[in-house]
């Protein structure tokens, strides 16, 4: 019954938005797959695969902003809650400690002072934004509230060209640096979309995203063709400021073809029983996988191990990639489900459910005098 309950409680979540949410944390992997695992612009990889990697990795460029994206829509009328920053904070900390625990105990090399500080050293730079940022959510909800349609249009105008144009091409450390105003104009458009934006099921979303994915890709491509036959230091520099910045998520391109996958999800209706149920076990573990393929004593080695270059020349090479990217989500997401059976069975314990229940009380008791303050 009770479990029922949980099941219920979620499918009143859309689920397309949560298989949006699965689909995002793969390409996070896969983004860190080629990232750690040294693979973007390796000399030992031949041409062919080279082109692979990099259309992989273009299609996965999009992973933050959806999480951002969706974030927007759903909490753009919501008001501040203590219990999940806390919730985030908690989990965040249990992860980073047990793993450093545990590669101690292996004899591993481990960072001290980042894994017993995972937040405020910013281990995990995306959960750590993301915490700072969810403290200015609320002035942000009832600025982007009080906005007409055009004011909010003219904002989000000109927040794209600040940080998806000038940043990406000019200007990475400069006054548009840090990650507050990516995460704001994410966050806003997510708004805008719910606001304003109807989304229609018979346009080819996925289509033009696909289309989107390849112009980036191509555009990547060229450019570094470009650089690697520079001479002058300084030419140079310039030119690796724009290949990193394309790759960003903020990057107008990637901006566009974040929207367009958004909306994609959106128009898609989930039926299948068996996939209604298989979304609503897996999806709370999505957060937790990021934690746990992305520690800092285990990400890069991780992925060094596993002997990805030995395919460099191979056309096998893809296809090892996508295997070991599956088999790293898996592992993460049953260590999750083990970790949270655990945890539901040590919450039916009365003495410890009626501490959580209190805990609970005290939280939603803070949440609402802060909103109170905030709101009214």
């Amino acid at each position: 019954m009770e479990q029922a309950n949980v099941i219920k409680k979620e499918t009143n979540r859309e689920l397309n938005i949560e298989l949006l949410r699965i689909v995002a944390m793969l390409m996070v992997v896969t983004l860190h797959c080629l990232g750690n695992g040294k693979l973007l612009e390796n000399p030992y990889i031949n041409v062919y695969n080279t082109v692979l990697i990099t259309l992989l990795n273009t299609f996965s460029l999009t992973a933050n902003a959806i999480f951002l994206i969706i974030t927007g829509y759903y909490s753009i009328n919501k008001k501040f809650n203590l219990k999940r920053i806390l919730t985030l904070w908690g989990k965040t900390i249990f992860y980073s400690w047990a793993i450093f625990i545990i590669c101690n105990l292996l004899n591993m090399r481990t960072v001290v002072f980042d894994s017993i500080f995972p937040i405020l050293s910013g281990e995990y730079w995306f959960i750590t934004a993301y915490i700072a940022f969810y403290f200015l959510q609320p002035i942000i909800n009832i600025v982007v509230n009080k906005l007409n349609q055009k004011q909010f249009k003219y904002l989000l105008i000109t927040l794209t060209i600040m940080v998806g144009i000038i940043r990406v091409l000019f200007n990475p450390a400069g006054i548009f640096s840090g990650g507050i105003l990516p995460f704001t104009l994410m966050y806003m458009i997510g708004a805008y979309i719910r606001k304003y934006v109807s989304i229609k099921p018979n346009q080819k979303y996925f289509v033009k995203y696909i289309l989107f994915t390849a112009i980036t890709a191509l555009l990547y491509i060229v450019i570094y063709i470009i650089s690697l036959s520079i001479d002058n230091n300084i030419f140079y520099s310039k030119i690796k400021t724009v290949l990193i910045g394309i790759r960003e998520y903020n990057c107008i391109l990637v901006i566009i073809m974040t929207i367009l996958i958004f909306m994609k999800f959106k128009t898609i209706t989930i039926k299948s029983k068996f996939m209604t149920k298989l979304i609503t076990i897996i999806s709370p573990s999505m957060f937790s996988i990021y934690l746990i393929h992305q520690s800092i004593n285990i990400r890069d080695i991780m992925w060094l191990k596993m002997g990805i270059m030995n395919y460099a020349d191979s056309w096998l090479m893809l296809p090892y990639i996508v295997l070991m990217i599956i088999s790293v989500f898996i592992a993460c997401l049953l260590i999750d489900l083990i970790i949270r059976g655990i945890c539901y069975g040590i919450k039916k314990i009365p003495i410890i459910n009626r501490c959580i229940n209190k805990l609970n009380n005290r939280l939603d008791n803070i949440s609402s005098k802060l909103n109170s303050y905030i709101f009214e």
